[in-house]
């Protein structure tokens, strides 16, 4: 009896488990498609509109990224070593030519101005009292009562003197350039750009106090390949972009720098911008769009794409009344609006631009 059982089980087991084989391989679904080709057309969506997709030509853009800078940049640093009293500006503070913008600890040259001073009333002094002696022995001359050696030493004391006070008089002026040296004014109108000392600082020639630009007077200083060199002449019009404003611009190509950079192969091209924006500001980024030549290519809208992951389709009009799907690479394209088509597509046909439906 056990063994029946046994038997009963085994049989029952193997049963299902070639069932589920079945079922697994599809016997049991009668609504699958049987292998072969079949026609991936479907109906168009209503709707929908039909574009005709034919070569169309399009301008060659060559862009480039360049940087925003002022024609008039000034860097302020001091021509003697001293302590910084006071700095009246800050990053983004607005000075006029003459202000003052930076005072130096002048107390040593103030007191060697004034001796300087000082020295040279001395020199004065014994100018005048050489001038009174020469004249006396002058007139004992004419009268015959002083030897002429005697005039000739007091002559030679007075243009001594003369000399002294010429040179007291140099050394008092350069004393008080010297003493101008401790304060620094602004050269011309402008915005303070950048602000690297504060009071208490050391300043020495050659350290930058302040940094100046003219934010009337900007220029875009563009890289471009060396290939482009014909391209670019004195006095073209170039187009370009500051994403940072959201705001378009021109620029008229003043500057064309006669050399090229061996290790980027560009040549700078210095761009004077027409425009005044009060937001532009050195440093900025600025993209160029350089028109170059024309070329024929498939432009097709944006919104008559499909995206699936990262693929790209378009959906064709066919002739019996339905669609088919068709995949696609793109690219961006000069018209606003439309992508231009880099593969796929060769030759012309009709396309379904999906539109809403508001029935």
């Amino acid at each position: 009896m056990k063994k029946i059982i046994k038997i009963i089980v085994f049989i029952g087991a193997a049963t299902i488990i070639l069932l589920l084989i079945l079922y697994q391989t599809g016997t049991f679904n009668t609504a699958l498609i049987e292998p072969g080709e079949t026609d991936s057309k479907t109906t168009p969506r209503h709707g929908g509109t039909v574009f005709e997709l034919h070569e169309r030509e399009i301008p060659v853009i060559y862009k480039n990224i360049g940087t925003v800078r002022s024609r008039d940049e000034i860097e302020l640093a001091p021509r003697i070593i001293a302590r910084i009293q006071e700095i009246t500006r800050r990053e983004g503070d607005t000075a006029k030519k003459g202000d003052v913008l930076v005072r130096l600890d002048n107390s040593d040259l103030e007191a060697a101005e004034q001796q300087a001073q000082e020295r040279l009333n001395s020199a004065l002094a014994s100018l005048k009292r050489a001038e009174q002696d020469y004249h006396r022995q002058k007139l004992l001359l004419e009268k015959d009562v002083i030897p002429r050696k005697s005039f000739e030493q007091a002559e030679e004391v007075w243009k001594s003197a003369a000399a002294a006070v010429n040179a007291a008089e140099q050394a008092r002026q350069q004393a008080r350039v010297n003493l101008s040296y401790a304060t620094i004014v602004s050269p011309m109108d402008g915005i303070v750009a950048d602000r690297f000392n504060d009071p208490g600082d050391l300043a020495s020639p050659g350290n930058i106090i302040l940094k100046l630009f003219d934010p009337t007077r900007l220029m875009l200083y563009v890289p471009l390949r060396e290939s482009l060199v014909k391209s670019v002449k004195i006095g073209d019009k170039i187009n370009f972009r500051v994403e940072a404003l959201q705001q378009n611009f021109v620029g008229e190509v003043r500057e064309i720098v006669p050399s090229v950079d061996p290790g980027s192969r560009t040549f700078l091209v210095k761009t004077c911008i027409l425009d005044e924006y009060p937001g532009l500001m050195p440093g900025m980024f600025g993209t160029i769009s350089l028109q170059l030549d024309k070329e024929k290519a498939w432009l097709v809208p944006e919104n008559a794409l499909t995206r699936i992951g990262q693929l790209e389709y378009l959906t064709m009009a066919d002739e019996d009344g339905s669609s088919s799907r068709l995949m696609v690479r793109t690219t961006p394209s000069p018209k606003p609006g439309f992508l231009k088509i880099i593969s796929g597509v060769n030759a012309p046909l009709k396309i379904i631009i999906p539109g809403n439906n508001h029935d």
